[in-house]
């Protein structure tokens, strides 16, 4: 799963990356990279755009919640209906990424943690 699909000078990707651990089938539009928002509102259409308008309000500020992200994105209200069973603006679950290089040698591992108050637990981590 960590070999590259899509390879170009500009991509190098795997399934990987994409694979959820805890199955929670809601994205985080404040977290959510580019490329997952254009997935999530495929359905909504207008995909793009609407991922770089989300993007563009999360660095001015955070959505509260998700009738504060329909009331800022208003004028997608359409497209953000037909997604609103898969998003949400508040995540228990989060994973980390850290790539090390020591000369010639790189490792890159993935960890997932699920947050409950103060109290973290590991989920699991994958070495590639």
């Amino acid at each position: 799963l960590a070999k590259p699909v899509n390879e170009d000078e500009t991509r190098n990707e795997s399934a990987l990356k994409y694979i959820s651990l805890w199955g929670t089938q809601k994205i985080n539009v404040n977290t959510a990279p580019r490329h997952v928002l254009e997935a999530a509102f495929t359905f909504g259409g207008d995909a793009p755009d609407i991922a770089q308008k989300i993007i563009d309000e999360r660095k001015i500020k955070p959505f509260a919640n998700n009738d504060d992200f329909k009331k800022r994105l208003v004028s997608y209200f359409s497209s953000i209906s037909k997604c609103e069973p898969y998003i949400t603006t508040q995540s228990d679950c989060f994973s980390i990424r850290v790539r090390a290089t020591s000369g010639v040698a790189r490792v890159c591992a993935s960890a997932a943690v699920k947050k409950e108050n103060s109290k973290v637990q590991k989920i699991g981590i994958i070495i590639e």
